[in-house]
């Protein structure tokens, strides 16, 4: 005979400070998985990727958290990089064309979970590990001065 345990709680939803350390989590294991450089077909480039774009995303809900965005908008379980980017645009939160780019450029691959499953993975080029990592990096720097990260820190 075995006994049923409870079901555990939920804690209450994380506020935009847990969003953008969650963020930062993902952004560390992918540096961690990134090398020097890949060449084609590297088997860690999807598992990278798939952080990477958890990572952005966390990031720009982070700032749409902090800046009480409407749900009816559908930001809160979208994985749609390019909207979340442009929902934070919309906020006055800005970010540089080669940033842009790399949102954009992954948003429909990390919309449509090429990352998660195989049989959706398909031929793309993506960039070196390193500018990756460099840009996401920035864009998380960006939205953590956006929630006013630097001043909720404890000294």
């Amino acid at each position: 005979m075995t006994s049923r345990k409870e079901p555990v709680p939920r804690a209450a939803p994380s506020d935009e400070i847990n969003t953008i350390a969650y963020a930062v989590s993902f952004l560390r294991a992918a540096t961690k998985l990134s090398g020097p450089r890949w060449e084609d077909n590297n088997p860690l480039v999807i598992p990278f990727y798939m952080l990477i774009g958890f990572s952005i995303e966390n990031g720009f809900k982070a700032i749409l958290e902090q800046r009480n965005a409407e749900r009816s908008l559908g930001w809160k379980n979208s994985h749609d990089l390019a909207l979340l980017r442009q929902l934070c645009a919309d906020r006055m939160v800005f970010l540089d064309p080669i940033q842009i780019e790399l949102v954009d450029r992954l948003s429909p691959m990390h919309k449509e979970h090429h990352f998660r499953y195989p049989q959706k993975a398909g031929v793309v080029e993506l960039d070196q590990p390193f500018v990756a990592i460099r840009i996401t990096d920035r864009i998380l720097r960006c939205a953590f001065h956006a929630i006013g990260g630097p001043s909720r820190m404890e000294d």
